[in-house]
């Protein structure tokens, strides 16, 4: 497990990865970290500030200069404004006369040259020059080598009461199976079941399995990339993003001493999610989506239906980078974070990615399982959130329509209820009712169409939808999926049942109906209000275990976009949910 920590230490980078790490770690040591990474702002050599006494010893100031990978001559004192020796010297000449915070300042100073792998055998010499010349009787230097931060990861983080054998175990095969994704992704997802299963345990077990959520999946993810196949992380991300935020919602709220520390934990794992999907997002997806049929060719299926699955898939994934852009241009404006035109700007790329994305893929069309509907129900909403796609949404689900219409006429390959690869595969095995019947018993997909639609003011789609059901499928049950009591408990973790489903639909000639019927129910159904990631405003948590569950996304979201009973269109501001 060491050797394996070691490796993960050695390909982090400094900004956003390795200084990502070291407060958590320090703060599992017993330490108060007072300075953390900030980006924009001055620090003076120092990435991390800490007080605390260490193995017993007298309480001192541990100030942390962070440097990744190997300590080499270019590092140590080369060109570069990251260099280590320049760091060292405004830490000594500036932060300690001017910045160290006025009650530590009677207290010993330890300076920490914290590094993701080792000082390289040409730097010794001088390193340790610098250290005899400017250490003090105040002033004391120490090495955090690559070795020494994986064993304090190994002994505070990972240690056996804390990290149980069968997770370590998880963890090692996740690691060896990641050009395996499905078997990594399983492993993996075994790990975070161990971590999370931490619910009546106190708040003490819930900050500690944060953390340890947080490194394993740092760990996945820089196994991964040094692999070039981040598909397990990314999967992993999801649920570990998840799980960290059905134990961090215990927290939500409250402004007691253990909140910071399990807030930085949090983040860190959420900036883990993130990273994760900008990296398979930014090398697998986004330079392709402008070339007709790049995609499609690279996901080298064997039939249509390995296509058609992949794209959905990524059209889902694309899109929920898109909502959490979307999140952040709307923290922007309540001015949380300042006006950034660079967030407005990233979530009006991903909205063109999304739209470049299915323009190029035709296999995006017409859906071959129903519950794909739950990716295009989360890109249309992303889309309408900026009004100008309000065209390319609505001439892509008339597309639909169109030839999910025909493919039912002609005992094509029409949508079906399945969801096992090989039922999906053999689909249509025959034109007999009795079959399509029950390969059509239910739908969320011609309900999500018919609601698109209406809110766009599209009669025709409409009225295409109406007519599947009241002339090709009329045995089908169309149905909505709605929050309940239930939904908080189970919502992120998936430990159980939960929702309840809207199913007789008014789907007659006037599409306004349909809309007061489906938003009324929105009303009435309060407990969409009561979930956690909408109190605290972390609410694309929602979409993203929608995504990852595969439940489709709960209609409050589109309740943004009616105006009102007998004029459907879509409102103009840009708000939340």
């Amino acid at each position: 497990m060491k050797l394996i920590i070691r490796e993960y230490l050695a390909s982090l980078r400094e900004r956003g990865e390795l200084d990502a790490i070291l407060p958590d770690l320090l703060s599992q040591l017993g330490l108060n970290v007072f300075s953390r990474p900030a980006r924009g702002t001055r620090q003076d050599g120092v990435d991390v500030g800490a007080v605390g006494s260490l193995d017993g010893g007298e309480e001192a100031v541990y100030l942390f200069s962070i440097k990744p990978g190997d300590l080499s001559r270019h590092s140590w004192d080369g060109n570069s404004q990251q260099a280590l020796r320049p760091s060292l010297n405004e830490i000594v000449d500036s932060y300690l006369p001017h910045r160290l915070p006025v009650e530590h300042r009677d207290k010993k100073v330890v300076i920490c040259i914290a590094l993701g792998g080792e000082v390289l055998e040409p730097v010794r010499q001088p390193l340790v020059g610098y250290i005899a010349q400017n250490s003090t009787d105040r002033i004391s230097f120490q090495e955090w080598n690559g070795d020494k931060i994986a064993s304090l990861i190994q002994s505070n983080f990972l240690r056996e009461d804390l990290l149980p054998a069968n997770a370590r175990s998880s963890l090692r095969k996740s690691l060896a199976m990641i050009d395996e994704p499905e078997v990594s992704y399983r492993h993996f997802a075994r790990l975070v079941q161990t971590l999370s299963d931490v619910a009546l345990e106190g708040d003490g077990k819930r900050v500690t399995s944060i953390r340890q959520l947080s490194l394993c999946l740092w760990i996945l993810f820089s196994w991964a990339r040094e692999a070039k196949n981040t598909e397990s992380a990314f999967r992993a991300s999801e649920l570990a993003l998840l799980h960290a935020w059905e134990l961090f919602k215990n927290f939500a709220g409250r402004n007691d001493s253990q909140f910071e520390a399990v807030a930085t934990a949090f983040l860190s794992t959420f900036s883990a999610y993130q990273k994760t999907c900008n990296s398979f997002l930014g090398d697998n997806v986004l330079p392709f989506v402008d070339k007709r049929h790049a995609l499609s060719v690279a996901v080298r299926g064997t039939c249509g239906l390995d296509v058609n699955l992949k794209l959905y898939d990524l059209l889902g994934r694309l899109s929920i980078d898109g909502i959490w852009s979307y999140w952040g241009v709307l923290r922007s404006i309540a001015g949380e974070e300042g006006g950034n035109e660079q967030l407005i700007a990233e979530w009006q790329e991903r909205c063109g990615a999304v739209r470049d994305l299915i323009l190029n893929n035709p296999a995006l069309l017409l859906p071959a399982s129903d519950d794909q509907a739950i990716d295009i129900l989360i890109s249309s909403w992303l889309l309408l959130t900026d009004r100008r796609n309000q065209d390319f949404v609505r001439s892509w689900i008339a597309e639909i329509i169109e030839r999910d219409i025909f493919a039912i006429k002609s005992n094509g390959k029409y949508p079906s209820i399945f969801s096992a690869y090989s039922e999906l595969l053999d689909h249509p095995i025959s034109r007999d009712d009795e079959y399509r019947e029950r390969a059509t018993a239910g739908s969320i997909l011609y309900p999500t169409i018919a609601l698109l639609s209406a809110l766009l003011g599209d009669q025709r789609t409409y009225r295409s939808v109406a007519r599947v059901k009241t002339e090709l499928l009329k045995h089908c049950t169309f149905q909505f999926w709605y929050p309940d009591a239930d939904t908080e408990r189970s919502l992120y973790s998936d430990k159980g049942t939960h929702g309840a489903a809207l199913s007789e639909l008014e789907m007659d000639r006037a599409s306004d109906n349909f809309l007061k019927q489906v938003f009324d129910e929105c009303k009435h159904s309060r407990h969409f209000d009561d979930l956690s990631a909408i109190k605290f405003d972390w609410w694309p948590l929602i979409m993203v275990a929608c995504r990852h569950y595969r439940l489709p996304p709960p209609l409050h979201f589109f309740q943004k976009f009616y105006v009102a009973p007998g004029d459907s269109g879509i409102a103009d501001s840009i708000e939340g949910p």
